[in-house]
C-alpha cells in the first residue's frame, strides 16, 4: 500500500450518526443528487448488504454502474437530474481493478472505522469522538506501489467525490448536523421509526435498513441497554 494523502473534518454531530449513515443504503438515492444522476449509487442497481454474525460489521456493495436512462425507477427519484452534465467527465470514469468488478463498497468495522472503495478511490475513515455532540473524521487515502501515474491521478481525482468537501460527502455532513440539532432539543425523549420489519438478515439489494438495525442491536448489547 502507498498513502496518497490525509484529510480531517469536524462534524457537529454524535459519532453514532456517522456509523448509521454508512450503514444506510437507501439514503444515497434520496440525498445525493450526484450519485443518483450519474449512476454511481442507486437503488435500481445490482447490489447487496452483508453483516457479520453479531451485526457489528457490515458491507454495502454495488456490482456495476447504472446508466443515465430515464426509467420507472428514476422517475420516483427526486434527486435524479437528467439535465446535469460534467465539464470534466473523467471524474466518473473508473477502470475495473478487482475480481468482483464492484464499483462501490462501504465496509463499516465496529466501532469507528470505515473502509471505502468508490470507483478507484480507496480510503479509510476513522471516527474520533469529541463529546456527545461532535466528532472528527480522519481520512487516509491510499493506492498501491505498482500504480502508474495515471492510476494515482485517477484515485486522487475521484477522491473529490467522497472527500471532506466532495460532491457527495458534503451532503452527509450537513444532514448529520441537522439531525443532531433536532435530537438535542429533546434530551429526555424517545422515538422510533420502523421501516421494513425487525430482521437483520443479509439482503441481495439495497432497499433495506438491516445494517442499521443490526448496528443498534449490537450497540444495545454492548451497553447493557
Amino acid at each position: 500500500l502507498r498513502v496518497l494523502g490525509y484529510q480531517r473534518q469536524r462534524i457537529e454531530s454524535n459519532w453514532k450518526l456517522e456509523m448509521e449513515n454508512l450503514k444506510d443504503p437507501y439514503h444515497a438515492s434520496l440525498l445525493h443528487i450526484f450519485f443518483a444522476t450519474f449512476g454511481l449509487f442507486r437503488l435500481d442497481q445490482p447490489a447487496w448488504v452483508e453483516m457479520d454474525a453479531h451485526g457489528r460489521h457490515a458491507i454495502m456493495a454495488i456490482a456495476k454502474r447504472g446508466d443515465r436512462a430515464v426509467t420507472d425507477a428514476t422517475k420516483e427519484m427526486s434527486s435524479f437530474r437528467s439535465d446535469l452534465v460534467l465539464q470534466g467527465p473523467q471524474l466518473i470514469q473508473p477502470v475495473p481493478e478487482f475480481p468482483s468488478r464492484a464499483i462501490g463498497v462501504m465496509q463499516t468495522l465496529w466501532p469507528n472505522l470505515i473502509i471505502q472503495q468508490q470507483s478507484n478511490t480507496l480510503a479509510t475513515r476513522q471516527i474520533i469522538c469529541r463529546g456527545p455532540g461532535a466528532f472528527e473524521l480522519h481520512w487516509t487515502y491510499f493506492g498501491y506501489d505498482d500504480d502508474d501515474a495515471e492510476m494515482t491521478g485517477r484515485r486522487l481525482r475521484q477522491a473529490n467525490l467522497v472527500g471532506t468537501s466532495g460532491f457527495v460527502s458534503i451532503d452527509d455532513a450537513e444532514v448529520l448536523e441537522m439531525q443532531q440539532h433536532a435530537i438535542a432539543q429533546y434530551p429526555a425523549a424517545e422515538g422510533i421509526v420502523e421501516m421494513g420489519g425487525l430482521g437483520t438478515e443479509d439482503q441481495p439489494h439495497h432497499v433495506t435498513e438491516v445494517p442499521v438495525r443490526a448496528f443498534w442491536r449490537y450497540y444495545r448489547e454492548v451497553m447493557g441497554l
